[in-house]
């Protein structure tokens, strides 16, 4: 299994950090999708899911390759967010980076993001029979996603002081 490896987001320059606002946004949303069970109670129903899932993936994967032809260093995917000390690292990059394009016109809200980081949390909680992390109503704007984020990396750095 490839290294975690982080991008050291202050030192990139705004292009940079609003392309890769984007691409983890994409990468988040492909993870949601892959890890939903397809339900399978009606065939049309499920080739829809399924090809939503395809397409998903193809616009993660082209613009995965598009950013790293373009930028240094590369962007890796994170691979295990399954303990509360790497996924509340993990939370607070992302809130680190979207801080930095929260004003960028070409920003968008990182709902996928925070769906995944509310996911691995869900799964955190289970593993250490913990209750799960309190969740808000899907953000609207980048300014309530990025305090959702600090909530659970501050419920992650709880979890990891009880341990």
């Amino acid at each position: 299994m490839p290294e975690m490896r982080e991008t050291p987001d202050r030192d990139l320059d705004p292009a940079q950090a609003a392309d890769l606002a984007v691409l983890v946004d994409l990468e988040a949303r492909w993870e949601n999708l892959r890890d939903t069970p397809a339900r399978t109670a009606e065939v049309p129903s499920a080739t829809r899911e399924l090809h939503g899932k395809q397409k998903a993936y193809e616009d993660f994967r082209s613009r995965l390759a598009a950013y790293n032809q373009r930028h240094a260093p590369a962007h890796v995917p994170e691979q295990l967010l399954n303990t509360a000390a790497r996924l509340g690292g993990w939370c607070r990059r992302m809130r680190d980076l979207y801080l930095r394009v929260e004003h960028d016109p070409r920003g968008h809200c990182p709902a996928h993001l925070l769906e995944k980081a509310y996911r691995w949390a869900d799964l955190v909680a289970a593993r250490v029979n913990k209750g799960r992390v309190g969740r808000s109503p899907p953000p609207g704007t980048i300014r309530a996603a990025i305090r959702d984020l600090e909530d659970v990396a501050r419920w992650c750095e709880e979890l990891t002081r009880a341990s």
